[in-house]
């Protein structure tokens, strides 16, 4: 038994258009750079939602007392919840709508992006995009696979997938049966910036984790550590101090020891200041950052950003020195909504963007009878992804079979 889902919406042109971009200046920007995206969290929600200030938290509570480690713990445990264990849901997508929701709107992203690399007129520049995300989650890897799209994670092999950073880059190109002629085929490098819930560490390398065993295992920890944690509800539960008094004469059980070990084996890089003292992530979070840095420092490049709110400092400082240094880098930001671009736009004042080459997209005010058009990752796929293919219609770019009750996707 198979479900479809389809990855093309009805089409339907915004009646408020978003601010600070022109569509035709877009077309030029595209078809003219070498293109980058960077996707923060925002690009995931509602499935995986806000988190409040957890990385502020976590780089607070940092001594070794007892009280201190067993808010420490509880907040990883929030963290672990909220970010990691949705992954199983996405493993198992074709039994719960929320995860198919999530991965529809990532393939509609990358779909629209694919036929707008097809569609590229220049000869100079290659069929590549680059989709530079902090997301620990497996929605990319998720809509990439499904829809078939040719994609370097940065991975060798196929029994057991070896993290090989030389693997980026890679360009492929399709030959005639009949005749040697060659065409490139768009491909999409995947960096994961901050690890990822389908990482594992086995000795000094890391690996691809299929079934996600390690989250699996975190996971049994974490159920028989529960009753030991702090119960932290919402984002405004997310504050070290509170925290640190709620667990005063308190401290961890061993289920909670256990939990707190077992969390180390996660390949991510911490929501925390201090998050760059591991060892092989340690490592590995500084190839890629440097890679990201190469990329925007080529000449006629441009990074667009979506879902990410540049309260990564290392990030934030890097872009501000790129755009900086670079001035053929265009930096496009979308904004979710007004409110969160006067937030970020606060962080880009103009002595550190000497170049004036950082735009910011925001939503239209809306009138006084509509509501705020917010640039959610559909919306910015509708207007402006999709209306670049100079499309009447949008036809269906692909059908994402679920097949109910096999295990093939399991």
């Amino acid at each position: 038994m198979t479900s479809e889902l389809r990855i093309t919406a009805p089409f339907e042109v915004a009646s408020l258009p978003a601010e600070g971009l022109p569509l035709e200046r877009l077309r030029t920007i595209i078809q003219d750079s070498h293109v980058s995206f960077l996707i923060g969290a925002g690009s995931s929600v509602p499935f995986i939602a806000p988190l409040g200030d957890v990385e502020n938290a976590l780089t607070e509570l940092n001594e070794p007392d007892d009280e201190t480690q067993l808010a420490r713990a509880s907040l990883q445990g929030y963290f672990f919840d909220r970010v990691l264990l949705p992954n199983l849901r996405l493993l198992n997508a074709r039994n719960d709508a929320d995860a198919q929701k999530l991965i529809k709107s990532y393939g509609r992203f990358v779909g629209a992006l694919n036929r707008v690399l097809l569609k590229r007129r220049s000869t100079l520049l290659g069929k590549q995009v680059n989709i530079f995300t902090t997301n620990v989650d497996m929605a990319f890897e998720h809509a990439l696979e499904l829809l078939e799209i040719d994609t370097n994670d940065g991975f060798a092999g196929k029994i057991q997938p070896r993290l090989d950073l030389g693997e980026y880059g890679t360009l492929r190109f399709r030959q005639g049966a009949r005749f040697e002629y060659r065409s490139e085929i768009p491909t999409f490098n995947l960096v994961k910036i901050h690890g990822s819930a389908g990482w594992r560490r086995q000795g000094d390398e890391i690996y691809f984790d299929h079934s996600l065993d390690v989250i699996k295992a975190v996971h049994s920890k974490y159920e028989a550590a529960k009753g030991t944690l702090l119960e932290i509800k919402a984002p405004s539960d997310v504050d070290a101090l509170v925290l640190g008094l709620s667990a005063t004469g308190r401290a961890l059980d061993q289920a909670g020891l256990d939990f707190a070990e077992a969390y180390k084996d996660l390949q991510i890089v911490n929501p925390e200041k201090t998050k760059f003292a591991s060892t092989v992530l340690n490592k590995t979070y500084y190839e890629l950052i440097r890679r990201f840095a190469n990329e925007l420092e080529k000449e006629n490049s441009v990074l667009l950003t979506h879902g990410f709110s540049f309260r990564d400092e290392h990030l934030l400082d890097l872009v501000l020195r790129t755009a900086s240094t670079n001035p053929t880098l265009q930096v496009i930001i979308f904004c979710y909504d007004r409110a969160s671009y006067h937030a970020i736009k606060s962080l880009f004042p103009s002595e550190k963007v000497k170049n004036g080459n950082v735009l910011f997209v925001r939503p239209a005010e809306p009138k006084a009878d509509e509501e705020e058009r917010k640039l959610s990752l559909d919306v910015v796929v509708e207007d402006f992804l999709e209306l670049l293919l100079d499309e009447t219609s949008r036809p269906v770019d692909h059908i994402i079979e679920f097949r109910l009750g096999s295990d093939e996707h399991a």
